[in-house]
């Protein structure tokens, strides 16, 4: 399974999601929409899921540990962590500490992770580019009964207006080309 998380914020609408005007969401709302996502979960189970926008402590999101929520309340075993975007302190908006990346939770073991850099936006001034995410391949190698399977979450560029998007696909595909185990992604 594959889902991008929202940073556990559900429908909730924030100001960059330009109809909205929250800035952040309390630690109980975001327990409640990780609850949401783990009933989900429990009624699917998957044996891998992989994750975009997960936040580890960062403010907008209450500072939930999501990866350490998710593995705890739901039938997974094994999680991996892929950091995109870590900033200890981001002004706009109040935003604050920023943590979210990729993740990867699994029944079976994983062996190795790793973040892949892709391609970084040309279009944004040094500013915006400081602070602002750094998209990542989230690759994890699992154990399934002794045989070795990749998992690969991929979360890409959603606003350039270079080509970056276009560059990363082709990043991924290169990627994929020289996988040498099976792999999902």
């Amino acid at each position: 399974m594959a889902w991008n998380i929202k940073f556990g914020a559900a429908r909730a609408d924030f100001w960059f999601d330009i109809w909205g005007d929250l800035v952040q969401l309390p630690r109980e709302r975001v327990i409640q929409n990780l609850d949401n996502i783990i009933r989900l979960l429990d009624e699917t189970r998957p044996d891998v899921l992989m994750v975009e926008e997960i936040e580890v402590n960062s403010r907008r999101s209450g500072y939930v540990d999501m990866a350490a929520y998710i593995l705890e309340h739901s039938h997974f075993n094994h999680v991996g962590y892929v950091p995109t975007w870590q900033v200890r302190y981001l002004p706009s908006e109040g935003l604050g500490r920023v943590d979210m990346g990729n993740a990867i939770f699994s029944v079976y073991p994983i062996t190795s992770i790793e973040g892949i850099k892709l391609s970084e936006r040309t279009d944004q001034d040094y500013l915006h580019e400081t602070f602002d995410l750094h998209r990542q391949v989230g690759r994890a190698v699992l154990d399934v009964a002794g045989r070795p399977i990749t998992a690969l979450v991929v979360h890409t560029e959603a606003y350039d207006t270079d080509g970056t998007k276009s560059r990363q696909l082709v990043e991924i595909q290169n990627l994929l080309l020289a996988e040498t185990t099976p792999f999902v992604i």
